[in-house]
C-alpha cells in the first residue's frame, strides 16, 4: 500500500508508508492526550453575583467554578474551598502553592469556604477587587446534587442585599482541582 505522504519517485512502495503513519498518528495522539491532561481548567458555572456598592451597582457573570482542597487559615482543619469568577484562573491556581493563593488573582467573584463551621464563609469582589464583601450564609442556601470528595454540584442562592450584601445566584459543577498541604 502507499501512502502519498512517502511517496519518493523513483523508489518502489515498501508497504511501510501507512504502518509509518499510524504510529506517527498514535504517537502524536498520545502526547495531545499527556499534554491536555496537565492543563488546569475550570469547571462550568453559570449565574450572576451583585452586590450594591457606594460607588454603583457591581455585576459578575460567573462562567468558571474551582475546588480545592486545603487547611483553614485560621483552625488548619481541611476545608472545601470554591472559587467562582468570571475570567479563567486555572492556570493560576493549578500553579499554587499554598491555598491562600488562590484567591490572589480574583477580581470579580466570590470564594465560598465549606466545612469551617455551621455556616458558609464567603467573599465577593468586583472592580478588580477595590469592591469587597465578606459574610457568612445558612448551609441551606447551598443545595449540592453531588457532594463527593472530589466533585461538586449543585445551586448556590444568597440574597443578602437587604443588610447590605451580595445577591447570588450560581449553578456550577466542579471537580477537585487540587489539594493543598499547606
Amino acid at each position: 500500500m502507499n501512502n502519498a505522504c512517502f511517496d519518493y519517485p523513483g523508489r518502489a512502495p515498501s508497504g511501510r508508508g501507512s504502518r509509518t503513519t499510524s504510529r506517527l498518528f498514535v504517537t502524536t495522539f498520545g502526547i495531545g492526550v499527556a499534554a491536555v491532561g496537565q492543563l488546569a481548567y475550570a469547571d462550568s458555572a453559570t449565574g450572576d453575583i451583585s452586590y450594591q456598592s457606594k460607588a454603583g451597582p457591581i455585576v459578575v457573570n460567573v462562567k468558571n467554578v474551582y475546588f480545592v482542597k486545603g487547611p483553614d487559615a485560621v483552625s488548619g482543619k481541611t476545608i472545601r474551598h470554591l472559587v467562582f469568577s468570571s475570567a479563567d484562573l486555572g492556570a493560576k491556581i493549578k500553579g499554587c502553592a499554598k491555598m491562600s493563593c488562590t484567591d490572589g488573582d480574583l477580581n470579580e467573584g466570590m470564594t465560598v469556604d465549606l466545612d469551617v463551621g455551621p455556616r458558609l464563609n464567603y467573599w465577593v469582589v468586583g472592580n478588580g477587587q477595590r469592591i469587597q464583601y465578606s459574610g457568612t450564609a445558612k448551609p441551606e442556601t447551598l443545595t449540592l446534587t453531588i457532594d463527593t470528595a472530589q466533585r461538586v454540584a449543585g445551586k448556590l442562592t444568597i440574597d443578602d442585599s437587604g443588610a447590605g450584601g451580595a445577591k447570588v445566584s450560581v449553578d456550577f459543577d466542579a471537580t477537585m482541582m487540587k489539594e493543598f498541604a499547606k
